[in-house]
């Protein structure tokens, strides 16, 4: 069964060039924080990195210390079990109530649970969803 909760994700914006990854992980290891989870991409010169943290506080407070631009997003954090198929049932879940999808990321690692981020254009309803 999937467990979702309203969480907050970093949003950092850089410039789009090479070892921009490296030196944002480098920020938010430097200010002592885990990243929990975490996507990347660039488009028209710019890279976007959102990232579920351990403290987003600290990891803000760093990443505005070296002029990256940093901003919190609401967003759903699921967990659900690491078996096939739990991916499937919670996207049925999430399309008969009609949830409208931003974007999903997350990975199921090597344990028993995976972890999925979803932006939603109503968070709460996603969160009622994912039950």
């Amino acid at each position: 069964m999937a467990k979702a909760i309203k969480a907050k994700e970093i949003v950092a914006t850089t410039p789009d060039k090479v070892g921009m990854l490296a030196q944002v992980t480098a920020v938010v290891a430097g200010a002592g924080v885990n990243i929990l989870a975490i996507c990347a991409y660039a488009m028209d010169g710019k890279a976007k990195f959102l990232m579920l943290t351990s403290d987003n506080g600290k990891a803000q407070a760093a990443l505005k210390g070296k002029n990256i631009e940093v901003e919190e997003a609401d967003v759903v954090s699921v967990t659900l079990p690491n078996k096939v198929g739990a991916g499937k049932e919670l996207a049925d879940k999430l399309a008969k109530a009609g949830v409208d999808l931003n974007y999903i990321y997350g990975s199921t690692g090597n344990g028993s649970e995976a972890l999925l981020i979803l932006s939603a254009k109503d968070v709460n309803k996603a969160i009622e969803a994912c039950k």
